[in-house]
């Protein structure tokens, strides 16, 4: 048998058909250029072909490519995992994840710079750096 509802329930005083005619609010569309920049969804909208005028925010959003990123610039540096990351404490697992190793033999070419060289002196016994054509 099913119970009586309680007086002063959780329901607002709008019937059904209230709710159903009321309009629903949604958040504003934006579109997501190659490098993760929302920009609104009009300004990514082509300029207007009478006036030739181009906005700001148009430019910036015809810049982000999608794709691969490319490769920095400058002097880079071959990083080879040649040991698990099982059983290691978590501080070292995120270490590795964000050079982005996944497996023991895998290699990765980063920038040479101190926060990558940090990052493989503070895990010598998982990474070491290879000597390789790949580096600039």
């Amino acid at each position: 048998m099913p119970s009586a509802k309680k007086p002063g329930g959780a329901r607002s005083a709008k019937t059904r058909k209230e709710r159903a005619a009321a309009p629903k609010k949604r958040p504003a569309r934006r579109a997501v250029t190659g490098k993760g920049v929302a920009v609104p969804a009009a300004a990514t909208a082509r300029p207007d072909a009478g006036t030739g005028i181009v906005e700001a925010t148009t430019v910036v959003a015809a810049e982000g490519k999608a794709g691969r990123a490319r490769r920095a610039g400058g002097k880079t540096i071959v990083i080879e995992q040649y040991g698990s990351g099982i059983g290691c404490p978590f501080r070292q697992k995120r270490t590795l994840k964000s050079l982005g190793l996944r497996h023991p033999r895998h290699r990765v070419v980063r920038p040479d710079n101190p926060a990558v060289r940090g990052m493989v002196e503070a895990i010598p016994h998982l990474v070491r750096i290879v000597e390789d054509d790949r580096a600039a």
